[in-house]
């Protein structure tokens, strides 16, 4: 009877931060808000303050540009996968939208649209994947599309993690 050896190679520690390092990060609001819409179906920042989670984050920062952001800070440009939510509600049956935003330009095919009915949030979701320079910012943008009405923000969630 011949026993085979098998080997087994375990990976050794993480280096440091470089190309093939993960980085990631989210900012989100769970808190109600007012969202002042100045014209119909103009996609603007929501002009909330969305909350930073820094302890689960890695090469990516709060945004400076847009409060409802996020900022590449690895050093490198990147591919990145990008998720926002919105849960938003403006009078009844009125159509809602969002889209990502690169450095405060629209990124039109990310767009995402959903109707509010009366007492009830619109459940706004979009993904895409986005190459960011060093520095580059990526943030939420809504609209009203039925009318110049307030948008009552109910929660969201923007997150970003490195796929290259």
């Amino acid at each position: 009877m011949s026993i085979d050896l098998i080997e087994i190679q375990v990976p050794g520690p993480a280096g440091p931060p470089g190309s093939s390092a993960p980085f990631y990060g989210q900012a989100s609001r769970m808190t109600t808000g007012t969202i002042d819409v100045a014209t119909q179906g103009v996609y603007q920042p929501t002009g909330l303050t969305a909350t930073f989670d820094s302890a689960n984050a890695s090469g990516v920062i709060y945004a400076t540009t847009n409060t409802f952001g996020l900022k590449n800070n690895s050093g490198l440009t990147k591919l990145f996968r990008v998720y926002g939510s919105i849960d938003a509600r403006s009078s009844n049956n009125e159509l809602l939208g969002i889209k990502l935003a690169k450095n405060g330009v629209a990124v039109n095919e990310t767009e995402c649209k959903a109707f509010g009915a009366s007492g009830h949030e619109a459940k706004l979701v979009t993904s895409w994947m986005i190459s960011l320079a060093d520095q580059d910012e990526v943030s939420l943008l809504i609209a009203n599309h039925s009318s110049a009405v307030d948008i009552t923000f109910g929660r969201g969630r923007i997150l970003m993690s490195a796929v290259n």
